[in-house]
């Protein structure tokens, strides 16, 4: 054999010894796998609730370490979900109302996590649970197209590492029962929160919620058995996470902790040896940046996000409330765990200003109105009624968790909104220095959107639009006491 021919199966033995090491070592580095159910608050058996049957999560929990204290950072899918999916808070990319109608481009130089995880040679995926053939739920409020590589991380090459999340849509409205449970949750059964007053109807509406959430479930337990059938839960670290509170009246859509507070719950491979429950802060935002420092990506300094996961300490987390639908809006928050301030940035407007989404979905909303009417909506629950909000809401969490008695003006609690206040505001100041306003057209576009869902949805119920509160309070009373 020549020279030439030495070198040139040298070369070659060479480039092959180092596709080996290359593939070796992408197998090493950890999957990722994000499991994201829809309006999921911490109605769960590992987060204390007895009134739902969660056996699948409740394992998982068990084998994972749980995070009590874990909170989304915008009450509303998109808007969060464009914070989850970039590590950034949705105000300062223009992503925060929902859903945006003039959607721009991300910043220059911001990147979604799927790029950020493509360029180390990972795959990305985004399915849903029930159908991981179909594509799942983005919601982003950002333009922008391809951002995944497949549906599915079957669909990735042989030994390649993956980012991969699968969507679950339950338990958001419209509620379904969960039919698979010979017993079902009886709303006279059901231990409802104190944030609720005690009516038959919020009963029924709380234990169809119950069962939407047994039914998500299921889905969570065919996702990990697929996983462990393909071989891959000793490799892969798994995250399960609400993407932001429950869907019920005083929760989405408010910066109240039923619109906020999720559970959060990281199964490592048990090489890992992580198990246990965590009392620290932790918001969505941080998941991102925590998943990139797991799989070894450098974190661009851009992100807001906190390597939480690995270690890293938050003092505090935030929340951001704009448009919803055509319910327009201007909200802030900031909490230390204990306290909770909420800067209402339009006072004018009422608490339950109109919303086509929740007048047409929360039962709530129209009890509301209708005992608000005939007097008989009791205290605390009236002072949502409200013409005008105040502009600072102050709680303690520990001492008042259904954030009733608001302690703004009270002379005792000044120091602590003060600081509340002023690191909000430094926050906001960076966060919010390139928000563009919505153009009065984006905004008439969005009632006319939300006006055409809500006579749709009036009339598949076989209600006219201009049904009064009481016609609509008895058809729910109809649909949910039968």
């Amino acid at each position: 054999m020549d020279l030439l021919s030495r070198c040139f199966y040298r070369n070659v033995i060479a480039f092959l010894f180092l596709m080996f090491l290359a593939c070796a070592q992408a197998q090493e580095r950890p999957n990722i796998l994000w499991i994201n159910c829809d309006d999921l608050g911490r109605e769960l058996g590992c987060y204390g609730n007895k009134d739902v049957k969660t056996p699948n999560i409740d394992t998982f929990a068990s084998q994972s370490v749980t995070y009590l204290n874990a909170y989304a950072n915008a009450p509303v899918c998109s808007a969060s979900r464009s914070s989850i999916i970039t590590g950034i808070y949705p105000n300062a990319i223009n992503a925060l109302n929902h859903r945006t109608i003039e959607m721009q481009n991300l910043p220059e130089g911001v990147h979604t996590i799927m790029e950020l995880f493509k360029y180390a040679d990972y795959f990305c995926s985004n399915g849903w649970a029930h159908d991981m053939s179909k594509p799942g739920k983005e919601d982003y409020n950002f333009l922008g197209n391809n951002f995944f590589d497949g549906t599915d991380w079957k669909q990735r090459e042989n030994g390649q590492p993956f980012f991969a999340q699968v969507q679950i849509h339950e338990p958001h409205r419209v509620f379904v029962r969960d039919k698979a449970n010979p017993i079902p949750i009886h709303p006279d059964s059901v231990t409802l929160p104190a944030c609720y007053p005690d009516y038959p109807v919020l009963r029924a509406d709380w234990a169809l919620y119950l069962e939407s959430i047994q039914k998500a479930d299921k889905s969570v337990g065919q996702i990990l058995k697929r996983l462990d059938e393909d071989g891959l839960s000793d490799n892969t670290i798994v995250i399960l996470f609400g993407d932001h509170g429950r869907p019920h009246l005083r929760d989405k859509q408010w910066l109240y902790e039923g619109g906020l507070a999720i559970p959060l719950i990281v199964r490592y491979p048990k090489k890992y040896n992580k198990v246990g429950e965590r009392k620290e802060l932790i918001s969505l935002v941080d998941v991102a940046a925590s998943s990139l420092k797991l799989s070894g990506i450098k974190i661009p300094k851009y992100i807001d996000g906190k390597t939480v996961l690995n270690g890293e300490k938050r003092k505090y987390v935030y929340g951001f409330r704009q448009r919803c639908g055509d319910a327009v809006d201007d909200i802030r928050s900031i909490s230390d765990g204990r306290y909770k301030l909420i800067w209402n940035r339009r006072p004018e407007l009422p608490y339950m200003q109109v919303s086509s989404y929740k007048k047409l979905q929360y039962p709530a909303f129209t009890l509301y109105n209708v005992l608000h009417k005939k007097g008989e909506l009791q205290a605390p629950y009236d002072a949502l009624m409200v013409d005008k909000r105040p502009e600072f809401e102050l709680y303690d969490l520990q001492n008042d968790p259904s954030e009733f008695s608001n302690l703004a003006l009270d002379v005792e609690f000044q120091k602590t909104k003060k600081k509340l206040f002023s690191k909000l505001n430094a926050l906001l100041n960076r966060t919010e220095k390139n928000m563009i306003a919505e153009s009065l057209g984006a905004i008439q576009k969005a009632k006319e959107s939300s006006e055409a869902y809500f006579i749709n949805g009036m009339l598949k119920k076989g209600l006219p639009p201009d049904a009064t509160d009481e016609i609509i309070l008895k058809a729910w009373e109809q649909e949910l006491l039968k």
